[in-house]
C-alpha cells in the first residue's frame, strides 16, 4: 500500500534521479533558455552586491548557473562554490566551466541544499535561483546558508510566481493535467510552491537576515514554434515522462500535439515564434 504523508527523503532521492535523468535534455536546450534566464542572473548578482574578488556560493546550480556569471564578475582573485543535488547536471557544468576557462574560479560539489557542509563566514554573497522551492525543508537550508556568509553578506534568490504566471512551466503542465490523472501528496514542494513571498520571507526573518527586499523580474523565453516548445518540455520534464510513461506511443503523440497548438494559439507571434514571459520573484536579505 502506498503511503499517504510526505517522505523528504524519498522526495530527494526522486528529485536526484529526476534531475539526472534529464541533465542532457538541459544541456542541449542550455543556450536558448540561457538567452532568456540571464537577466536573471545578473539581477541576482546586482542585487546581492557581488564584487571582483569575493567568494560566493551558488545553491542548486543544475548546469551551472548563476555560477558562471559570478565567476566572471569575481574574477580570478574570487572563488564560487556551485552545489546540486544531480551529479549528472553538475559533469555538464564541469564540462562548461572548463570550456569557458572558469574551472580555477568554480568549484563543483555534489549535495542537497538542507545538508550542506560549509564553514561559518566563509561567503561574502550567496545565490539560489529557481531552487528553493523544491526544498522540502525550506528553514534548513536558509539556516546554512545564513551561517555561510560573513557579517553585512547578501543572499539573493530567484523564485517562480504563481503557475498562470509562468507558462514555461505550467502551459505543458496543464494540458497533460487535462489528459492524464496527476496527484501529489499534500506538502509536495513544486515549482510554485513559494509564490506566496511571505513564506520566503519568514523563513529569512527566522534565520536572522534583515533588510530583506522583494524585486520582480519578466524572464521572456522564446521557441522557434508550438513543437519546438514541445521539444523542450520533453527534453527537460522529468515529471511530464513520469506521467505519461504508462501511455501508448499514439497517446503521447496527441497529448504534445495538444500542447504544440495551444502554446502556438496563446504565445504564438505573427512568424510563428513562441514567445513566453514568464514573472520571476527575487528576494534579497542581508546577514547583521
Amino acid at each position: 500500500m502506498a503511503s499517504s504523508t510526505f517522505d523528504s527523503n524519498q522526495f530527494k532521492m526522486d528529485q536526484r534521479d529526476g534531475w539526472n535523468s534529464v541533465a542532457e535534455g538541459w544541456k542541449e536546450w542550455w543556450q536558448p533558455i540561457e538567452k532568456g534566464a540571464q537577466k536573471l542572473s545578473q539581477r541576482l548578482i546586482e542585487l546581492a552586491e557581488i564584487k571582483s574578488g569575493q567568494r560566493v556560493l551558488d545553491i542548486a546550480t543544475g548546469i551551472g548557473e548563476p555560477s558562471m556569471s559570478v565567476a566572471k564578475v569575481v574574477g580570478t582573485r574570487g572563488y564560487v562554490l556551485a552545489t546540486d543535488i544531480s551529479r549528472q547536471m553538475l559533469a555538464i557544468a564541469k564540462e562548461r566551466a572548463a570550456f569557458l576557462r572558469l574551472q580555477d574560479i568554480i568549484e563543483f560539489k555534489e549535495s542537497d541544499a538542507e545538508n550542506l557542509d560549509l564553514a561559518n563566514s566563509a561567503f561574502d554573497a550567496a545565490l539560489c535561483r529557481w531552487g528553493l522551492m523544491l526544498l522540502p525543508n525550506l528553514d534548513a537550508a536558509i539556516g546554512k546558508i545564513y551561517s555561510s556568509l560573513v557579517s553585512g553578506g547578501r543572499f539573493a534568490a530567484a523564485v517562480w510566481a504563481d503557475a498562470p504566471k509562468v507558462p514555461i512551466i505550467s502551459l505543458a503542465t496543464r494540458i497533460i493535467g487535462s489528459q492524464v490523472q496527476m496527484s501529489a501528496l499534500p506538502g509536495t514542494p513544486n515549482p510554485f510552491s513559494l509564490a506566496d513571498t511571505s513564506k520566503l520571507e519568514n523563513s529569512l526573518y527566522r534565520a536572522g537576515f534583515k533588510d530583506i527586499h522583494i524585486d520582480k523580474v519578466i524572464v521572456t523565453f522564446e521557441f522557434a514554434s508550438g513543437a519546438d516548445y514541445c521539444r523542450y518540455c520533453q527534453a527537460v520534464s522529468a515529471s511530464a515522462r513520469i506521467v505519461l510513461s504508462n501511455e501508448t506511443e499514439q497517446r503521447k503523440e496527441e497529448i504534445w500535439r495538444k500542447v504544440a497548438e495551444e502554446a502556438a494559439r496563446i504565445y504564438g507571434t505573427a512568424n510563428g515564434v513562441i514567445k513566453m514571459d514568464n514573472e520571476s520573484i527575487c528576494i534579497v536579505g542581508t546577514r547583521p
